[in-house]
């Protein structure tokens, strides 16, 4: 009869035990079956979006379309174009001397400056002014040195005046004294001696 009591009290004391223990169980089949349905979730989501991300943005196809997007503009301009002279074939046709650019026009006052031999020099083209140097001049005041010339061009049937003026600063070490204006070949060079720093 002992023995009957001893194997009940075990039985009594392995269900207590158990049910003791039960939360514990429950607990942790809980979390195993969140972290299983998480990973399930997030491989998921991880395969769509490489999927999508590769289906909506695909570097090539992004350039093909921008190229032609390009090449149909540049038709449509064409067109445009071909449109627009042929409604105008009709206007009178316009002489090719009519469209000669007057000699004033196509060569503006070309002026370069350098320092060269311990002077500072203005470099004047003089084509717009028939190679002549007397209808360059300067005038100083102070630092300022400026450079102005005026001419008249004929051209064919077209006579314009033209006329420049453009100021220097000149350094600090320059001899405005003894400025030299000089001719040499197609220019002229209008130089201002540098004294040496003491």
């Amino acid at each position: 009869m002992e023995e009957n009591n001893n194997n009940e009290n075990e039985q009594n004391k392995k269900n207590i035990c158990f049910e003791n223990h039960c939360w514990k169980k429950c607990l942790g089949m809980l979390v195993a079956a969140f972290l299983g349905g998480f990973l399930a979730f997030y491989f998921v989501a991880d395969q769509m979006m490489y999927k999508y991300h590769h289906h909506y943005f695909n570097p090539k196809k992004f350039e093909k379309r921008m190229f032609d997007d390009f090449e149909k503009s540049y038709k449509n301009d064409l067109k445009y174009f071909d449109d627009m002279f042929k409604k105008h074939a009709r206007l009178p046709k316009i002489k090719n001397d009519d469209l000669v650019m007057p000699f004033f026009m196509m060569d503006s006052v070309k002026i370069k400056t350098e320092f060269e031999d311990n002077s500072f020099n203005i470099i004047i083209g003089l084509k717009p002014f028939q190679y002549d140097e007397n209808k360059i001049n300067y005038n100083v005041e102070g630092r300022k040195l400026t450079v102005f010339g005026e001419s008249t061009v004929k051209d064919n049937e077209t006579e314009q005046d033209i006329a420049f003026s453009q100021d220097f600063i000149l350094p600090h070490n320059a001899d405005i004294t003894n400025i030299k204006k000089e001719k040499d070949g197609k220019k002229l060079i209008i130089s201002v001696p540098l004294k040496d720093k003491e």
